[in-house]
């Protein structure tokens, strides 16, 4: 089976994202080994967040009424990061007063995160929304705000507080090109040439779309195999094109693709509703 060789996405966007053929290929990841029901069963529901400081909102916490913490230790004062950015951060993802379910740590480098676009449960991008780059410490999110009254599957327990340990690591800067696609590359190889027309680009991807319905609507994974097109000689949509000519073979990025070039007025089925911006997370294998 295909390994996703990445974060474990899953638990990231299992609050708003249908992942049909993604959820076995991530869970023999092994990024998710301490993950099992044997961690999360032991945790006692009438504990949770007890492990958070004592103390009023101050320079150093974020407070807010619905129950969302942000405790800094490393505080910075600039590059704070905005709604649409792509950060790249190290962290590590626990039940409060319980076992840790998730973390990049076995990877050994920053994942990239993208907000708005329904990647993140709703507690963990609206503290990210509060960070700039540099900043340590850990974003506390009650249930109302993460996995509610349903948790998931054995990892997350019902009404289950999370607390989430992250270091921004940095920010993104896109490329901004023809009709507005903006592709912000974080993977990036020194090697390598730009596609020319009629060749073969194939990648996996991630595909969401924006809005109020915000969220994941297809992925190449759920297929264990990669998707391929002849650039600038395809039935794909224009902003796909635009995105790949500052791509390399081994290189990733998000391409946010605004809806003309994108489905435009017509939308795409019942998956993308007409007039709406998409963004694709790609990964290229091979530009040949």
């Amino acid at each position: 089976m295909k390994k996703i060789i990445f974060y474990s996405l899953i638990l990231i966007l299992a609050h708003s994202c249908q992942l049909d053929g993604v959820e076995d290929q991530v869970e023999d990841n092994s990024i998710v080994q301490n993950f099992g029901s044997d961690s999360v069963e032991t945790v006692d529901e009438n504990m949770l967040l007890v492990d958070t400081i004592n103390g009023e909102a101050n320079e150093m916490v974020f407070q807010r009424d619905d129950g969302l913490r942000v405790e800094w230790e490393i505080k910075k004062e600039d590059k704070k990061i905005e709604l649409n950015d792509v950060v790249m951060v190290n962290y590590t993802a626990r039940v409060a007063a319980g076992e840790v379910y998730d973390t990049n740590d076995k990877l050994g480098k920053p994942v990239p995160l993208k907000s708005n676009i329904g990647m993140m449960i709703p507690g963990w991008e609206a503290g990210l929304l509060e960070m700039h780059e540099g900043d340590k410490g850990r974003i506390m999110i009650p249930a109302s705000l993460g996995y509610g009254e349903d948790g998931y599957m054995t990892v997350v327990p019902p009404r289950a507080d999370i607390i989430v340990d992250i270091e921004i690591v940095s920010i993104i800067k896109p490329i901004i090109l023809d009709d507005g696609v903006k592709v912000y590359k974080w993977n990036a190889v020194a090697e390598g040439k730009t596609p020319e027309k009629n060749q073969e680009i194939t990648f996996d991807y991630f595909a969401y779309k924006k809005g109020k319905d915000k969220g994941m609507y297809d992925n190449s994974y759920q297929n264990e195999t990669a998707f391929s097109f002849k650039y600038q000689n395809a039935s794909v949509v224009d902003g796909l094109h635009i995105g790949m000519s500052v791509m390399k073979e081994g290189e990733s990025a998000f391409f946010e693709i605004p809806a003309k070039a994108g489905y435009g007025s017509k939308g795409l089925l019942d998956l993308v509703p007409k007039n709406t911006d998409i963004v694709y997370d790609v990964r290229i294998e091979s530009i040949l």
